[in-house]
């Protein structure tokens, strides 16, 4: 959402409100369509909720798999790196004197601090107040973008550019701001008990992002006027480049939004990147319980067996009772599962100071890290991802009888066109 401003000030407000609310079609489109798969994956293997890289394994098999579960960890790094050269650029911006590695090292220092050595209510009530300063600087910005600039936010839309150039460089950033494929699959989970509840949740949740895209598009590219469209090519130094009057709502909305992003990926990176690992290996997590449950039914004469009860009271509803009975070589198993527990743990406690000094180094040392990052996330990454893959794995599985036929007006021809646009989008960039 950040970097859009930067890729739509060539064609200008108009041109650009038209583009993102396209893109928001396409994108609700492919969305619907991860519901959908989501929905045929848990009735046909009897399972509460499933993961977009469960979706792809199933759909097109665990190489493929595997190679899809690299991507999408190449795009969350991408992204992470994109956070630390953003927030860097303005911390630079507020301490001028300080050095370069510093500012950018400095917050990814405390959220790895806080991620570590805190429990995750810390994590949690930081997320919720930059939640809140990026909800109210959003809305001073508009404020102050239809108060004290509204001339010039009305101005900004006599320059427009009809040109495809100008144009189809919005496009891959504005499917990556707009897109939760992702988090797709959860959605279905908690929507309900079926697709027609997951659709309207999809399309109430994607209206409300798409409000605020609009809106801070047309404030910034308002507030920026047309002088930066040639002299300003970095997207942060583009925000930073606005009105006085409205530079700290900007200044203020960038960060809480940067460093929002910049912790969840911090969280959850380093477990994706040992999922991913594991499943390249050909060991995933799923196998590990299926073995682990088959050890704890039998121990090998049918005679072994294990029980936990669960038990809660006012006080505490974390207490918990377990009823075991049978071979010793259960609680073996039991332990050793422990072991495996505490050894992830501490491999994720290796993994998260590399996961946060890579990006670090990389935002510090080279040029342009905020766009470059950006475009190979919307373009390369997101394009395979939540563009090429939906409509290829709807196909295969329509082809296998696993899934409705009519799950988008239009059929065969709306996910050929969806694949379609997909690919001409990453061709031409």
């Amino acid at each position: 959402m950040l970097g859009l401003p930067a890729a739509t000030i060539k064609s200008g407000p108009l041109p650009s409100t038209i583009a993102i609310l396209l893109s928001w079609v396409y994108v609700i489109s492919s969305i619907i369509l991860v519901a959908e798969l989501s929905f045929a994956a848990m009735e046909e293997d009897g399972l509460a909720e499933v993961s977009f890289t469960g979706l792809a394994i199933k759909a097109l098999g665990s190489h493929f798999g595997a190679f899809v579960a690299v991507i999408y960890a190449s795009l969350s790094f991408s992204l992470l790196v994109a956070c630390v050269s953003g927030i860097g650029s303005i911390v630079c911006q507020w301490f001028p004197w300080m050095n370069l590695v510093l500012a950018h090292a400095l917050f990814p220092l405390a959220v790895g601090t806080v991620i570590m050595f805190f429990p995750f209510r810390a994590i949690d009530v930081t997320n919720r107040l930059l939640c809140f300063l990026m909800l109210f600087s959003i809305t001073a910005l508009v404020a102050i973008g239809l108060s004290v600039a509204r001339a010039n936010v009305i101005g900004s839309f006599a320059h427009a550019s009809w040109s495809l150039s100008s144009i189809l460089p919005a496009i891959p950033v504005t499917v990556l701001t707009l897109g939760f494929h992702v988090i797709t699959p959860f959605i279905c989970k908690i929507a309900g008990n079926s697709v027609n509840e997951a659709r309207k949740a999809v399309l109430i949740g994607g209206v409300v992002p798409l409000i605020m895209v609009l809106s801070w598009n047309l404030i910034v590219l308002g507030l920026a006027g047309t002088t930066s469209v040639t002299s300003l090519k970095d997207p942060i130094s583009l925000l930073l480049s606005v009105n006085p009057s409205a530079l700290s709502a900007v200044q203020g909305f960038a960060f809480s939004a940067l460093a929002n992003s910049l912790i969840g990926y911090a969280v959850s990176l380093p477990k994706q990147l040992l999922d991913t690992l594991e499943l390249i290996l050909g060991k995933t997590s799923l196998e590990k319980q299926n073995r682990y449950q088959s050890q704890l039914v039998s121990n090998g004469d049918g005679s072994g067996r294990v029980g936990f009860v669960i038990f809660s009271d006012q006080q505490d509803c974390r207490n918990f009772g377990k009823v075991s009975f049978g071979s010793n070589r259960i609680a073996a198993s039991e332990d050793e599962q422990l072991v495996r527990m505490t050894e992830l743990k501490s491999f994720e406690m290796f993994v998260m100071p590399l996961v946060l000094c890579a990006p670090v180094l990389i935002a510090s040392f080279f040029c342009s890290t905020f766009s470059r990052a950006l475009d190979f996330a919307g373009i390369y990454a997101n394009c395979f991802l939540f563009g090429i893959l939906p409509p290829a794995m709807a196909y295969i599985q329509q082809s296998r009888k696993k899934l409705r036929l009519s799950i988008l007006l239009g059929g065969d021809a709306t996910l050929a066109l969806l694949f379609g646009i997909a690919v001409i989008l990453g061709i031409w960039h």
